[in-house]
Order: C-alpha cells, then structure tokens, then sequence
C-alpha cells in the first residue's frame, strides 16, 4: 500500500496481484475505487450482482456495503484507491461528496486503463506532479461521468432512520463493550427486529457492522503509526489476537502485513 498526500487531501493507494480470497461483506470511510488489471471478481451489494472483468472500474461510496470473491480459482489482480473526503470534495469543485456511483462495477475500458496507467507509477513511490496530476484527472473523469444524481433507492423512511440512528450509535461507542440490547432500546425496537433492520437494510448484522467499523479505524491508527497492541485495544477489541482475527478477515492480510505494506518494508 502506498499514500499519496496532495495539498487537497490524501489518497491511499494498493495493488493486490492473483488475489483468490472472498472478502465478506464490508465497507469503507471513503470513496473506493479500482480497476481490475488480470482474471475476473463477483462484486454484490444490496442491490444484486456484477462481474468486473480486465478493464471493469470497481466504484463504492462512503459506507457502501458489499463483497466481492474472485469469478475462478485463479484469482484476479486489481489496484484500487481511497481517497480522502477533502480531496474527493476538491476533485468535485466543492460539490456535495455524500452520493453513490450509478454501479458498484462499470465497464469503461478505456477510463479503466488510463487510471490503471496513472495508478502505476504513484503506487511504485514516484512523486511526481505530472504523475499525480494524472491519477486525479481519471478520478475526475470518473467522478463526472459516473456519479449518480439520483438518491439511494428508497426505502420505508422508518426503518432506514432506525438503521441511521444505530449507525451513528455504534460509531460513537466503537471502542467500548457495546450491547446490542442497549442499542435497540435506545432505538424502540426489540434487539431481533434491530438485527433485521440491519440485515434488511445494509445486508449486515449490527455486529459485523460495529466489526467492520472498528476495522475501518485499525487501519487508519496502523498507517498513522500507532502499535498493534495499542490499536487492539484502542478499537474495541477484547485483545491483539480478536484484532488479528477481524482485520485479516476484512482487509486480507493481517495487521504486520498490512504495517509493513505501508510503510514500504
């Protein structure tokens, strides 16, 4: 993994190659945005299923659930960015970043191989302006020409605020013991119909939710520096091995790995 830090914002970037592992359903904090280089992945969110193929864009807003496994045993190869909210709003002229893409896979061969070309030489450390300059025009392109401007596909609006209200509930109390008890009463709704909110709405459970949150958060205290042992319990997680058990099972690779990767050693 690399990171790229521009006057408007950062951008993490990675590059997997003969990936043949299924990630389970999880989200991110910020856009995500790959292409797929080599071989053939099924993506599926809540709103059916794609295969993204050489050439195929892989596009996911902020939150936006899904999982993705590879279409054959040989795996597929794809490189991906994640870049922050300040720079997706600076890539946007200030436009509004909370939208979604019109899909989770759009094949684009030719905006595919172009970001791919620009994404190369920026994973590989170069710190160049024109090289930069490039990875961000293809992330402008794609924003401008794929961005939905239609809102999520609707829901019954009680349901989809009980499943807000929770949400935001859980990204309050992350690092603590949080009861699932405790978030439906404060919701005014049985712990079971909570669960199937969730599931109804998001596709997830509360729990792998609140997981996948606390992943989320390893992640961004591992770039920054922070120890493992540290993070474990900064993040909500009973020890160092409950947190190496979650992080590799959402991200692919354990948290040394994953230190190591972006720190280049």
């Amino acid at each position: 993994m690399a990171r790229m830090d521009l006057s408007g914002g950062a951008c993490n970037l990675l590059r997997a190659e003969h990936f043949s592992r299924r990630f389970p359903p999880h989200f991110h904090d910020t856009f995500a945005v790959g292409v797929v280089e080599r071989g053939a992945a099924i993506i599926r969110t809540q709103a059916g299923e794609w295969t993204a193929t050489a050439g195929s864009l892989l596009t996911f807003a902020p939150g936006e659930i899904h999982s993705a496994e590879p279409a054959t045993t040989a795996g597929y190869s794809y490189r991906m960015m994640y870049p922050s909210e300040e720079l997706v709003r600076e890539i946007r002229r200030g436009r509004a970043t909370h939208t979604r893409f019109q899909a989770p896979v759009i094949h684009d061969a030719a905006l595919g191989r172009s970001i791919a070309k620009a994404h190369a030489p920026v994973m590989d450390g170069s710190t160049s302006s024109s090289a930069e300059d490039r990875l961000l025009g293809g992330l402008r392109t794609l924003f401008a020409r794929y961005l939905s401007n239609a809102s999520a596909p609707a829901r019954r609006a009680s349901d989809a605020e009980i499943v807000d209200q929770a949400r935001a509930m859980l990204a309050e109390r992350f690092q603590q013991r949080v009861r699932l008890q405790t978030v439906a009463d404060a919701n005014g709704v049985s712990q079971f119909h909570l669960i199937r909110l969730f599931r109804r709405v998001l596709g997830v459970t509360p729990h792998a939710y609140l997981v996948q949150l606390r992943v989320n958060h390893a992640q961004s205290m591992l770039a920054a520096g922070s120890r493992v042992a540290d993070v474990a319990y900064d993040c909500g997680f009973s020890d160092q091995s409950h947190l190496t058990h979650a992080f590799k099972s959402a991200v692919g690779v354990p948290p040394g790995q994953f230190v190591r990767q972006v720190r280049g050693n």
